[in-house]
């Protein structure tokens, strides 16, 4: 039985001890984008260990291709953290004051006090270590690195000719849920192939080399690893099976935590990987919970259970958020139900039970408590929620935008909200709500608005005084 199904039988100790001592390494264009989010000494051991294999790296030119797109996003990203940080230690000390003025705490403006020192400490720290990181957009000594390493160990692309073919089966793969890379259907053509081409890629090197693959990867979805009530197993059977019965020979993978974990056990490194593989491991849990926090019924858990929620399109990009198609029925903003029979899957788009239509909402805001000069602001005629009464089982709030909505970093644009509670006036709850300009200038049928207006929705069902959400489509 092993012999016609090695795909579904863990390989042995002593197995596992010939395939590190024979196999060529491949890896994914995650893993290298991640070295850019790991300390200087992570990216060290991580080159330290590479160097011990050198011989026997493989990067495929599919995933070559996907590190050099990315790579400039990915320092951005890194480079803006250090405003991020400022920002938040601003809103931090802004929303203990305005909680501190509306409650008359006792001792509140020692609690400013100490809140306005601990930020300006951290705003210190920050710009400090800002100040030492190097310019990665214009001197990459990663790129440096990595070009050198995989000199002459990076794959060939197929031949454009032969392109059209590797799509149409891929289409035929996916509709079977054939792994590799089905979880990717959703994208655009032909980006939604591209696991496909690099395991295909694989494949081919294999044959060329006649040697087993190990594949090192930052990606969890099912459509690569054998998942079994929470628990990932280790590579697809399928994929193992494939591999040996086009290349005849054996394939594993191992997330670059792992990775680092076994190559202490089997390549004798003298040096410890410990650390390194802890700061990786914290890295795969945060673009984890990231990807998780894009399912609708995984947001709305959280907001019931602390009132607030972050999906930050930092991490993700916007392309992949797919807002729901909402069927056409007429309603009014006062009876919007709390999303929690909504469910979705973002990897796949696919979407349970949407009600909402505004198509024939009038969105004419109420000019309540802000000057002629905030009611033209751009941001809030956007998103026009001022005297807007939401529906929520803890009762009906009336909304108050208490800011000039600007922006900050590129698109983010905030609204400072307060919510007052019907027939009690002295109860008063605030949210900072984060949201994408471009989204809602692009939002013709108003199906981002009515995310939003869900969410707030819902974040109001939770006891939370204070909140912030930031919602990005």
């Amino acid at each position: 039985m092993k012999t016609l199904f090695p795909g579904y039988f863990t390989p042995t100790e002593e197995e596992f001890s010939a395939l590190w001592g024979d196999a060529l390494f491949g890896f994914d264009a995650n893993v290298l984008l991640r070295l850019y989010r790991s300390t200087a000494e992570t990216q060290q051991v991580f080159f330290d260990v590479l160097e011990k294999v050198r011989d026997r790296i493989f990067l495929p030119h599919q995933a070559a291709r996907e590190y050099l797109k990315n790579r400039l996003a990915v320092i951005s990203l890194r480079s803006d953290s250090y405003g991020k940080i400022r920002l938040e230690c601003e809103k931090l000390t802004k929303s203990l004051e305005l909680i501190i003025q509306d409650h008359a705490l006792p001792n509140g403006s020692e609690v400013i006090s100490v809140a306005k020192d601990a930020a300006k400490k951290i705003v210190d720290l920050v710009s400090a270590a800002e100040e030492q990181e190097p310019d990665l957009l214009r001197a990459d000594g990663l790129l440096i690195r990595l070009a050198g390493l995989f000199e002459k160990k990076t794959g060939q692309p197929f031949e454009q000719s032969k392109l059209k073919d590797i799509y149409i089966d891929g289409a035929r793969r996916y509709s079977n849920e054939i792994p590799p890379g089905y979880k990717d259907d959703k994208k655009p053509e032909p980006d939604k192939y591209g696991d496909f081409l690099i395991w295909l890629q694989l494949i081919d090197q294999a044959k060329l080399a006649k040697k087993p693959i190990i594949f090192v990867t930052g990606d969890v979805k099912e459509d690569w690893w054998l998942q079994h009530k929470g628990a990932t197993l280790g590579p697809r059977p399928e994929l193992r099976q494939e591999m040996m019965t086009e290349a005849g020979v054996h394939f594993y993978m191992y997330t670059a935590t792992r990775f680092l974990e076994f190559a202490k056990q089997f390549l004798d490194l003298n040096f410890d990987t410990k650390k390194a593989e802890t700061e990786f491991e914290e890295i795969e849990k945060l673009d984890k919970q990231t990807a998780d926090q894009y399912t609708w019924h995984n947001l709305n858990a959280n907001l019931a259970g602390q009132g607030s929620m972050t999906n930050s399109a930092s991490s993700v990009p916007a392309s992949t958020f797919v807002m729901p198609t909402f069927p056409t029925s007429s309603f009014t903003v006062s009876s919007v139900p709390t999303p929690d029979f909504i469910t979705a899957n973002i990897e796949t788009g696919e979407w349970t039970k949407p009600t909402y239509d505004f198509s024939t909402f009038n969105w004419a805001p109420l000019k309540t408590e802000l000057a002629d000069s905030q009611y033209n602001n751009k941001y809030f005629q956007l998103l026009p929620v001022n005297g807007t009464v939401f529906q929520s089982s803890t009762g009906k709030w009336t909304c108050q935008i208490v800011n000039e909505p600007g922006s900050s970093e590129g698109d983010r644009v905030c609204y400072r909200l307060r919510f007052g509670l019907q027939h009690h006036v002295t109860k008063l709850r605030y949210l900072d709500l984060w949201v994408s300009a471009s989204g809602l200038h692009h939002d013709t049928n108003n199906r981002y608005k009515a995310a939003i207006l869900s969410i707030i929705s819902r974040w109001l069902g939770g006891n939370q005084i204070s909140g912030q959400i930031d919602h990005f489509g």
